[in-house]
């Protein structure tokens, strides 16, 4: 379960630290044991923290993200407290930086695994060819990226480096949630995401049937280690229970849609950062 709401961005409105706590206890109770938060996202960890406490369970884990140095020590040990654990299961690099700070940063990340405040790390959002520099210099496990029938940026390759992918935005940042029936639909700042600037972005909402469960199958089929989804209510938790198989013709015809609408897109990811080129070397 992603923990986003849990926070203020300007994609969605904000759930109350109970709604939250709810939405927390409610995940539990379908059978969901990883969260994923990050510093950056305020209360959200301490959130998850009380909720476990409430339920008294202590069998779940969290991803957590910082951002590069000079204050990713701070903010993990911070993490830490919040959650009132002397270790993260997995923390990772949340975007990645356009100097030494970089290296700086995976190297403080492999330090806080040996101290045992890391059981694993890894990176997040990070551009396919600084993705294979970072693996090849560092020791980290996992890769937290959007994949989604909206964006599929390198996936085919990703797939070979033998990282644990963790799939995040799984519906598009809700844009395949069923709500919509094109891109007239959407009110709020996801209509300034370039992945929707292609006629095709309605050609997949009418091939999936406007049914999120399609368009988060076709992610679970992709097999990427984990996936990691959204809620504003108990509710929506439902979903889960919707996963169905898809045929290989249905996979194929979505793929090729979503390839040809990511393909549109020149960034590197689906909120239009662009990182190409500013990879730099560990000297």
């Amino acid at each position: 379960m992603g923990l986003w709401n849990l926070s203020r961005t300007q994609f969605h409105s904000c759930l109350s630290a109970e709604e939250g706590k709810a939405l927390i206890k409610e995940g539990y109770r379908k059978g969901i044991r990883l969260f994923d938060a990050a510093y950056s996202y305020g209360d959200a960890e301490s959130i998850l923290a009380g909720a476990m406490r409430d339920i008294r369970k202590d069998d779940w884990g969290i991803i957590s993200k910082v951002m590069p140095l000079p204050s990713a020590r701070r903010k993990a040990e911070t993490t830490l407290k919040r959650i009132r654990r002397d270790y993260i299961d997995i923390l990772l690099l949340h975007w990645p930086s356009e100097d030494e700070s970089l290296f700086s940063s995976l190297h403080l990340l492999e330090t806080l695994k040996a101290e045992g405040k890391a059981l694993s790390i890894g990176v997040s959002n990070f551009p396919l060819p600084l993705l294979r520099q970072a693996i090849s210099d560092f020791d980290i496990t996992f890769h937290e990226r959007p994949l989604s029938l909206i964006w599929t940026r390198d996936w085919p390759e990703e797939q070979k480096l033998g990282l644990k992918t963790l799939a995040y935005a799984p519906l598009g940042m809700g844009l395949l949630s069923g709500k919509y029936r094109s891109i007239d639909d959407i009110k709020d700042s996801r209509r300034k995401l370039s992945a929707l600037s292609t006629p095709l972005f309605g050609e997949l909402l009418r091939a999936i049937g406007y049914n999120a469960a399609i368009a988060l199958s076709w992610v679970y089929a992709e097999k990427p280690f984990g996936v990691v989804s959204g809620y504003s209510c108990k509710e929506e938790l439902g979903i889960l229970d919707r996963i169905t198989s898809l045929s290989e013709n249905e996979r194929t015809e979505l793929r090729d849609l979503a390839d040809a609408i990511t393909s549109a897109e020149s960034s590197d990811n689906i909120f239009s950062h662009n990182w190409r080129g500013n990879a730099c070397t560990t000297g």
